[in-house]
């Protein structure tokens, strides 16, 4: 209770202690002096008694009345001298379209718009009161997803979308649309527009920007790759062939399109590491020699080593060092096992693998896809990792695929 309220409390308390001292003492020593004191003066006090009680709390309802008049003339001097009285003067200030809707009869109605929308839209606060209106001015490749957002977020109470509107000069403009429910009888939704033009413009030009830089990675990756191949022009186009039959397997397996982008790369780089390995080893017709066969191996090391320091989203580094580990610890360098090898290594290493046995080498002809994929099937488990194997083996058996 404040302060104001207590004194008024307080006054008609002493108001009433007053009355009704005045009432006994008044009753009490005339009917000593006059009357009978067990029949009249005890009538008449009760009734002086109901009396003051009854006008204590007329008045404290009066005082009541008079406060809460009081606070409300002080509420209308502040609004009025904020101006909040003056929406149109308002609204014509700031760049939100403000609306409400009312869902009567299962039709939704917006029953209000504030009056700017002639200024950032073009259209009238009459046109804005149509029926459909909303509806027939979204643009043709937003309208489904718009409509159906916007029964969610009325079934929700609350919630944003985006969508691109026409407006009255038939140009389109972005549009944040925010709603929440009001506490109604009838369902009611006061929602906010925003023209979100600028942000998806500056959206735009950074995905723009993105796709542009991506493009220049991979044509860069691409030039590094064809580089190793000149070294090596008995295994040109081994590199790419990898990459892709890494991301038909891992599409296979479920993950998503940039977990693939990431095999692509990694498969164009995976034997980078050959550059450092002499020439005349890597074309030898023949079967390469113990000291040989070593040297070869240490192009995983290289590989690393050059890739280590660039920053690329993907593990490219552990991949190209990885690609010869082997599920049972048989692999190099390391002699990792199991989940200690990437899982992106364990699919280049089985593309790998596909690749190399089907296609001619400078020593041998090609072993041809069947014979490759037997090597999968056999040692999957083993090898090789067993979930990626059956999805090599799915994908060239069931599905078709073939290395171009």
């Amino acid at each position: 209770m404040d302060v104001l309220s207590r004194k008024k409390l307080w006054l008609v308390l002493v108001y009433a202690f007053i009355g009704m001292a005045w009432i006994l003492g008044s009753d009490w020593l005339l009917f000593h002096l006059f009357g009978d004191i067990e029949t009249t003066f005890l009538g008449s006090a009760i009734k002086g008694l109901l009396f003051v009680a009854l006008m204590s709390l007329l008045l404290y309802f009066l005082l009541y009345r008079l406060e809460r008049s009081e606070k409300r003339a002080q509420q209308a001097e502040v609004a009025s001298e904020l101006n909040l009285f003056t929406l149109p003067e308002f609204f014509a200030s700031t760049t939100l379209i403000v609306y409400v809707l009312e869902i009567r009869d299962f039709s939704t109605n917006a029953i209000w718009v504030s009056p700017n929308i002639m200024g950032i839209l073009q259209h009238s606060v009459e046109d804005a009161l149509l029926p459909d209106w909303w509806e027939k001015h979204l643009h043709p490749d937003d309208r489904e997803e718009a409509i159906q957002s916007n029964e969610r977020i009325l079934a929700r109470g609350e919630g944003v979308h985006e969508y691109r509107f026409r407006r009255g000069d038939g140009s389109y403009i972005f549009v944040q649309d925010e709603l929440h429910r009001l506490a109604s009888p009838v369902p009611r939704f006061i929602g906010v527009w925003t023209d979100i033009s600028q942000r998806y413009q500056l959206e735009q030009s950074a995905t723009q920007y993105a796709e542009k830089l991506e493009k220049t990675m991979f044509e860069t990756v691409d030039a590094v790759a064809k580089l190793t191949e000149l070294r090596d022009p008995y295994t040109s186009g081994h590199e790419k062939r990898v990459g892709e039959i890494s991301a038909a397997i891992a599409a296979e397996m479920g993950f998503d399109k940039k977990f693939q982008e990431g095999l692509r790369i990694a498969g164009l780089l995976h034997d980078i590491g050959k550059i450092g390995v002499p020439t005349e080893i890597l074309v030898k017709p023949s079967r390469l020699s113990a000291g040989e066969y070593a040297l070869v191996k240490e192009h995983t090391e290289f590989g690393h080593d050059v890739l280590k320091n660039i920053d690329f989203p993907w593990p490219v580094a552990d991949i190209a060092r990885q690609h010869h580990e082997r599920i049972d610890g048989s692999g190099y360098p390391l002699g990792l096992k199991g989940e200690q090898i990437t899982m992106e290594a364990r699919i280049v290493a089985i593309a790998d693998v596909v690749e190399s046995m089907a296609s001619h080498r400078p020593y041998r002809p090609g072993l041809g896809i069947e014979v490759a994929l037997a090597e999968i099937e056999q040692n999957a488990g083993k090898l090789y990792d067993i979930d990626a194997a059956s999805a090599c083996l799915r994908l060239f058996r069931e599905k078709s695929y073939s290395i171009t």
